[in-house]
């Protein structure tokens, strides 16, 4: 840990672990760590980000039906994901959420989205090709101890629209309130946001 913080000393910084198989046929796996500055997220965090709504072009019941299919792997592939922000970008939006094409919500291309319907937080259940976020698990555990209600539920796509807030949380760019889904506003609490990311910012076991 020293030696990542040596090297970016100041401001945030982005540590991975990344474990292979190693060589074909070896032995043993492999492991490397790397180090370096974070992007400055600290504009979105504070004034929220705009989002559309995409199709991810299969149904609910996809992965279930075709698991070969490897949906809910995470891999170092990211073409499908960058393509989603660039369609983004050209509609004007700072970011995409994914919904299957029968309408129901996903999650974002590098994050997880979090609803708030009063004190009830909701996220997509993770099925259709989506898993449990790192971020979200942590803010899920942290709203729970504060007495909130947290939720996994398969949500209509309306309910982005209609919920009283909503965030993309990623383990980078931590809690980012989206402001406008599709040009339509969505309400957002700047100082409930900034307790969230003060949160995710913090020193944890």
């Amino acid at each position: 840990m020293a030696r990542a913080a040596a090297q970016c000393p100041e401001g945030e910084a982005v540590i991975k672990l990344i474990l292979s198989r190693g060589i074909e046929h070896g032995p043993t796996p492999t492991a490397w760590v790397t180090a370096s500055a974070a992007p400055d997220y600290a504009r979105p965090r504070a004034e929220g980000i705009s989002v559309v709504v995409l199709d991810r072009g299969l149904d609910l019941a996809a992965p279930a039906r075709a698991p070969w299919l490897l949906l809910g792997a995470k891999t170092l592939s990211y073409a499908t994901n960058m393509a989603a922000l660039r369609e983004a970008h050209r509609r004007g939006a700072d970011d995409a959420v994914f919904a299957t094409s029968d309408g129901f919500l996903l999650e974002a291309p590098t994050a997880s989205l979090v609803l708030r319907r009063g004190d009830v937080f909701v996220t997509p259940e993770p099925a259709a090709g989506i898993l449990h976020g790192t971020t979200q698990l942590s803010l899920f555990a942290h709203l729970a101890e504060r007495g909130f209600t947290t939720a996994y539920e398969t949500l209509p796509t309306a309910a982005l629209a209609d919920a009283d807030a909503a965030w993309l949380v990623s383990s980078v760019r931590l809690a980012a309130p989206i402001t406008a889904v599709d040009g339509r506003a969505l309400p957002h609490d700047a100082a409930f946001t900034a307790e969230l990311n003060a949160y995710l910012l913090s020193p944890r076991d």
